[in-house]
């Protein structure tokens, strides 16, 4: 039996000042339904997606939830949003807007 996944909403990027386009984003955190925070490193929140614990989202200017996918290149795992063909950079800019 599968086991059910939170659906968490993300309310900050942690960004590393890598220039590889891969390793921009450190961390993400939010806050809880009890109020209390949570963060976890880029690689933790990966582990959480692909295991299905976790799904993770991020909300855009209009207020529309923007899902948060793993894609894979070269081997190496990273976190995009879901519409990051359309809009380069997503993730990073969604909460700077």
């Amino acid at each position: 039996m599968a086991k059910p996944y939170r659906l968490r909403a993300v309310s900050t990027i942690t960004r590393s000042y890598s220039h590889d386009p891969l390793e921009r984003i450190d961390s993400i955190g939010g806050v809880n339904a009890d109020r209390t925070r949570w963060k976890l490193s880029q690689a933790a929140a990966i582990a959480a997606i692909e295991g299905g614990a976790d799904e993770f989202f991020i909300k855009d200017t209009d207020g529309h939830a923007v899902k948060l996918v793993v894609l894979t290149h070269q081997q190496q795992k990273y976190l995009k949003s879901e519409r990051e063909a359309t809009h380069p950079d997503d993730l990073l800019t969604l909460l700077a807007g």
